[in-house]
């Protein structure tokens, strides 16, 4: 396999994967796949651990992979880690209903040992946009809703600290527009706190992603972008502190859009790129609710698209 002819196969297998839920991952989730994977007839507890896997693949094996290579370009290194760290996986994960990832996966493998340095990190950029957007489909697509019989006794929510919001609104305007539930609203980009990212996100702009809702976090949307950012992000907030309309970007776990539409839980500090304007804000209530249906219990895709107005 020569190095172009990978770029094509990612790009087609991106392009895929971008708009529609591949079907082995339908076969896998309804229980259809040939080799019927899993202990004593139950596919979920295969679904399960390929969704755990994928995700930590794509975001703790092949992100830090991507930074570490970047930063060092060292590409006799990144091929020796590739070369441990990916087949084990791959192999797991093509045995679970994940054919294409496998091919692919080695198919990277098959050409890494003929790159240079930039060839190693476009290659390795494009295997990385795939398995992100390929995972976004795996946590729609999980049946959060088992959910209902786990939970708190008391029914409450954590108590949180006051908000704390001294982000200025700045001239750099985004319009957001979640379809087909038909809101839009208008949010501003801090440009100077993470210029890089902000830069980055502002070049692919108008996106659309497929919207999905936190399970962890709280009242919290995220959305798999097109985007492969590694960027410094020095201008971070504890997210439970955020007021509702924070707008968050997560490189490390997935490339992740995040709006933030009520109050949230976690005390990690993740990088801050905008809010959405005060009079839109209420907007969001509605949103919030048709995602966390989307996501929890009735699968209907809801799609977020941004783009630049001013």
């Amino acid at each position: 396999m020569s190095f172009e002819t990978f770029l094509d196969d990612m790009d087609a297998a991106t392009a895929r994967v971008a708009h529609e839920e591949p079907q082995e991952h339908q076969k896998l989730r309804t229980g259809q796949l040939e080799t019927r994977p899993g202990s004593k007839g139950s596919y979920f507890t295969t679904l399960d651990i390929a969704h755990g896997m994928l995700r930590d693949f794509t975001m703790y094996i092949v992100y830090p992979m991507l930074v570490l290579h970047r930063q060092r370009k060292d590409v006799e290194a990144s091929r020796a880690m590739a070369a441990e760290m990916f087949p084990t996986v791959l192999n797991y994960l093509g045995y679970s209903g994940f054919g294409e990832l496998k091919v692919l996966g080695h198919g990277f493998l098959k050409v890494a040992p003929t790159l240079d340095v930039e060839q190693f990190d476009q290659a390795l950029t494009k295997f990385l946009r795939y398995t992100n957007l390929l995972y976004g489909w795996a946590y729609h697509w999980f049946p959060w809703d088992i959910g209902d019989s786990m939970r708190y006794a008391d029914g409450k929510e954590a108590d949180l600290p006051p908000v704390v919001d001294n982000l200025q609104p700045t001239d750099t305007l985004l319009r957001l527009r979640w379809e087909p539930v038909g809101i839009e609203v208008r949010a501003f980009l801090a440009t100077s706190g993470n210029t890089g990212l902000c830069e980055e996100l502002l070049s692919i702009m108008p996106f659309t992603c497929l919207q999905t809702h936190a399970m962890v976090a709280g009242e919290s949307l995220m959305a798999y972008t097109p985007l492969v950012s590694t960027a410094p992000t020095p201008f971070k907030e504890e997210i439970r502190l955020a007021p509702p309309g924070r707008l968050r970007f997560n490189a490390r776990t997935g490339q992740k859009f995040i709006v933030q539409y009520g109050r949230t839980t976690e005390d990690i500090l993740a990088p801050v790129i905008g809010s959405v304007l005060a009079e839109d804000v209420p907007k969001l209530a509605a949103v919030g609710a048709a995602v966390w249906e989307s996501s929890y219990r009735s699968k209907e895709p809801i799609w977020l698209t941004v783009e630049r107005i001013l």
